[in-house]
């Protein structure tokens, strides 16, 4: 004799139900990690004046894969360079702090993120030379001590407040120049700049 069939149908209609709930939240999560992801390919652009404008509209969402993260910061070191001691308007103003949010976040989330580190240096000196600045740039060379890249971003930066540097930010920089002295392209770089300041 076989007991409790409308039980064993509530049962299984149950599971469906469960299984059709845990489908959707995994269908509609996925989608939305998914649009996350594809932000930072669709948004910014080539031109100058279009990644302002993006920046400018919100802090951009970083995205979940450190791919999808560096081409944010990327937008944000490319557009925030020209603004260095310029004259700034409210879009400009309003990018750099989105800029500042983004590249903060992703060194709270990640201490060891050193082009965070550097995008957020960027961002801090573009209202003038602060010790958050030179603490962000000497972090952004701590976690990156020898790679040729990051150290020429640094030095790019650095050289033009080089003179007001505390003496042991110097030092620790000197390290990124040893890095550029290694290669042809940064040998020719360094002395393009002790060219240009004897």
């Amino acid at each position: 004799m076989i007991r409790g069939g409308a039980d064993g149908s509530m049962t299984r209609v149950w599971g469906l139900w469960s299984a059709a709930v845990v489908a959707a939240v995994l269908f509609f999560g996925s989608a939305a990690a998914a649009y996350r992801e594809l932000v930072p390919y669709i948004t910014g652009g080539s031109q100058a004046e279009v990644r302002l404008a993006f920046l400018a509209s919100q802090p951009p969402d970083p995205g979940l894969s450190l791919q999808a993260q560096r081409l944010m910061l990327d937008d944000c070191v490319s557009t925030l360079f020209p603004l260095i001691k310029a004259p700034l308007g409210d879009q400009q103003v309003r990018a750099k702090d989105n800029c500042l949010i983004l590249s903060k976040t992703l060194t709270e989330e990640s201490p060891i993120f050193s082009y965070a580190w550097f995008a957020l240096a960027l961002a801090q000196v573009v209202d003038g030379q602060t010790s958050e600045f030179q603490h962000s740039l000497a972090q952004s060379q701590l976690t990156t001590a020898n790679q040729w890249a990051m150290a020429s971003l640094r030095l790019r930066l650095a050289y033009q407040y080089w003179s007001s540097l505390p003496l042991t930010l110097q030092e620790q920089l000197g390290a990124d120049i040893i890095v550029l002295a290694y290669s042809n392209n940064g040998r020719q770089w360094l002395a393009q700049r002790y060219a240009a300041d004897p």
